[in-house]
């Protein structure tokens, strides 16, 4: 359940109308937001599998329609590195490293100036890798741009990952990792330290 948002700053010049836009604009966001998330999601059953692949298309071209025509995705190694357009978004959203995930974001800060916004979210992630059938706890900061369209609808424009971090569940202590190439060499490591017979 994402908490309750907050303003990044508020102006008490503003008229009656313009706070109620804004007002307005918050909760739109705040339900693009939810509407993003839960798509993320719904490319993966309940028994940990991607869904098939025509309805894969068709939940991943919704979840680019989260975004303007020519919005900016910047995610790192791994999640799909820098993109830009909304088709580049749909070829990615097919192509996630999951086979499984639940994501929650939370802790919204949103500045809205006119038909532009700004937002700073906490994501907390419960995934599965595709290659592996490892479960991830992932957590992050997302820095997020959105852009008021003609019909008054809201849109991403722009969305950041910052300090990703991620640890496997149920193998004991490990220290996180910033990437899933980084994950892989830990756990290779953690492997051969376990397996490598005792010194004398």
């Amino acid at each position: 359940m994402m908490s309750s948002p907050r303003f990044a700053a508020t102006d008490d010049s503003l008229s009656l109308a313009d706070r109620l836009d804004r007002l307005e604009s918050l909760a739109a966001i705040q339900s693009l937001k939810a509407r993003y998330g839960a798509l993320a999601d719904a490319k993966y059953t309940a028994d940990y599998a991607r869904v098939d692949a025509d309805t894969m298309r068709q939940v991943a071209w919704q979840q680019a329609q989260c975004f303007t025509d020519n919005a900016v995705w910047e995610a790192g190694e791994g999640f799909g590195a820098n993109r830009v357009g909304r088709d580049a978004l749909f070829a990615w959203f097919q192509q996630s490293p999951w086979c499984f995930a639940v994501h929650y974001y939370g802790s919204p800060v949103i500045d809205v100036q006119g038909d532009a916004a700004t937002g700073t979210w906490r994501l907390w992630q419960i995934a599965m890798a595709d290659d592996t059938r490892e479960a991830v706890l992932l957590a992050a900061v997302t820095h997020e741009s959105y852009a008021r369209q003609a019909d008054g609808a809201w849109l991403h424009s722009r969305m950041r990952f910052e300090q990703l971090h991620m640890l496997p569940v149920g193998r004991g202590p490990a220290p996180l990792a910033a990437t899933l190439a980084a994950l892989a060499s830990r756990r290779s490591a953690s492997s051969m330290t376990l397996e490598s017979p005792p010194s004398c």
